[in-house]
């Protein structure tokens, strides 16, 4: 059974949102909902798009890296988790290139995409990485009007 919402304590996560998940000892991972599924045995599933950190990401070729402390990179890595791993919610400002993030806005940015297997970036406003993604059959969401809406 697909549901479009999920509810945690007293905090309502909708798909689309934005949370953080354990990961072990590790910082905790960032991602996005996707899908909430509920299966046998009332075990709640759900569907994660992962945002990488910088210091996840590697490039193609050993290319440095250069992003700000706060940024994350959307990617088409998807899995699928148990709800336990859940931790809260978190604010994530998706925005275009040259686009500043006012002071106090978001806990994270996220300006790129990061393809894992062709290992490169793009900023989310291209439109050269929307092939790759049907490879990986994600589809790429406009997630810029994200920022304005949440």
């Amino acid at each position: 059974m697909y549901y479009c919402w999920l509810l945690q304590g007293d905090r309502t996560l909708s798909i689309g949102d934005t949370a953080l998940f354990q990961a072990g000892n590790a910082p905790p991972f960032i991602g996005i909902l996707r899908k909430v599924t509920v299966e046998k045995e009332d075990q709640v599933k759900l569907s994660v798009n992962w945002l990488y950190r910088p210091a996840d990401v590697k490039l193609a070729k050993g290319a440095a890296l250069e992003a700000a402390p706060n940024e994350i990179f959307y990617s088409f890595h998807k899995d699928d988790i148990s709800a336990a791993s859940l931790l809260h919610p978190c604010k994530v400002a998706f925005l275009r290139k040259g686009v500043e993030l006012p002071a106090g806005v978001s806990s994270f940015v996220c300006r790129r995409v990061y393809d894992t297997a062709s290992k490169c970036l793009w900023w989310l406003t291209d439109r050269d990485y929307t092939d790759v993604s049907k490879l990986h059959d994600v589809p790429v969401p406009d997630l810029t009007p994200c920022t304005t809406t949440r």
